[in-house]
């Protein structure tokens, strides 16, 4: 009955959409949405036309859920998910694989993992959608003591040598002013940057990816020195804000270039400090359209 939140087949017990939506704590609206977008989910329908959710279909919808908050894109999300095999159990962790090769330092498998992603997908898409909540997912293995140091490196480097090859490809004669790109005084991270450094010559950005730890002084020397229309870093941890804003405010000193800042906590930097989101893909967009301006 449209009513009931469960209808109950000959083989199975199917959810109402209501019933799901409390389930899955996603609203029907959503549920819905991904309904019409994407394949994947086809709910039964009653005489009546009202859906029946059964117990795969619902599987899915959770299994998109877990990747959607993961970071993946709901669209990313449902193609994973289709990709495996009928049967893999739906809410596997998608990272599974990847943190057993890199606790038992097995490189080769490392490195066929990574390669797999980004020659089956697009660049953006990629880092956007896997790379990253992957590296987030290994850091919290890491935490837990899965993983040691010299697997999360492990897993690190194959990454920046796929990103490094990225960047390399998308060189073009690109001519006019360029973007510099480079992590902060005291920071090591740049797999994120030199993945945006890489988005950003493929969007046609004249882009100069300087590394990681760009003293203070380096940043105002290289902006003269290349003509730069904008400098990009970011602020992967809290305690990086300080030297990030210095950097803003040396950047100020005419003729002032504009500093756009990514990273987890680029909420921190106060104007005129610019931040860039949370993408790496609409970042570099960002970027392209700035130059355009």
């Amino acid at each position: 009955m449209p009513n009931q939140a469960w209808t109950t087949t000959s083989e199975q017990t199917l959810l109402t959409i209501k019933k799901a939506a409390e389930v899955t704590g996603l609203s029907e609206h959503t549920l819905r949405a991904w309904e019409r977008r994407y394949e994947l989910l086809a709910p039964q329908r009653t005489a009546s036309g009202y859906r029946l959710y059964d117990p795969s279909t619902l599987a899915r919808v959770q299994a998109m859920q877990e990747l959607v908050r993961a970071g993946w894109s709901p669209k990313s999300a449902a193609a994973e998910i289709a990709r495996r095999p009928p049967d893999e159990p739906h809410g596997v962790d998608p990272y599974a694989e990847l943190i057993r090769a890199a606790a038992a330092m097995d490189a080769a498998t490392v490195q066929h993992l990574v390669g797999e992603r980004f020659d089956r997908g697009g660049f953006e898409a990629t880092v956007d959608n896997w790379m990253m909540p992957a590296l987030a997912r290994l850091g919290e293995a890491w935490s837990d003591g899965t993983v040691s140091v010299a697997g999360e490196h492990l897993v690190a480097n194959a990454m920046m040598r796929r990103l490094a090859g990225a960047f390399d490809a998308a060189r073009r004669s690109h001519s006019g002013r360029p973007v510099l790109v480079g992590a902060p005084p005291g920071v090591d991270h740049q797999l994120g940057l030199l993945a945006f450094a890489a988005a950003c010559r493929r969007a046609g950005v004249p882009t100069i990816y300087l590394g990681a730890q760009v003293p203070l002084p380096a940043w105002r020397d290289a902006t003269s020195r290349t003509n730069a229309f904008a400098a990009v870093t970011s602020v992967p941890r809290s305690r990086d804000a300080e030297r990030v804003t210095r950097i803003v405010g040396q950047l100020q000193a005419a003729p002032a270039v504009p500093v756009w800042v990514g990273g987890r906590y680029q909420h921190l930097i106060p104007a005129p400090g610019r931040q860039l989101g949370h993408l790496i893909g609409p970042a570099a967009a960002t970027i392209a359209a700035a130059r355009n301006e």
